[in-house]
């Protein structure tokens, strides 16, 4: 199983705020929330199909 990382995220106030209620209302995590959001975000720029891609 590969090993985890732990990133630190500085985030304003108010980016904050926006994570807490993102997470409320889909009922996840900060975290999990964060991991969604930057893989939507890698696929919209086709970041993940480059990575399998072995660009």
């Amino acid at each position: 199983m590969p090993r985890k990382r732990v990133v630190k995220v500085v985030l304003s106030k108010e980016q904050k705020d926006i994570l807490d209620e993102l997470a409320r209302r889909l009922g996840i995590s900060e975290s999990e929330a964060l991991r969604t959001a930057l893989m939507d975000y890698a696929k919209e720029l086709s970041l993940v199909k480059e990575k399998i891609a072995g660009k």
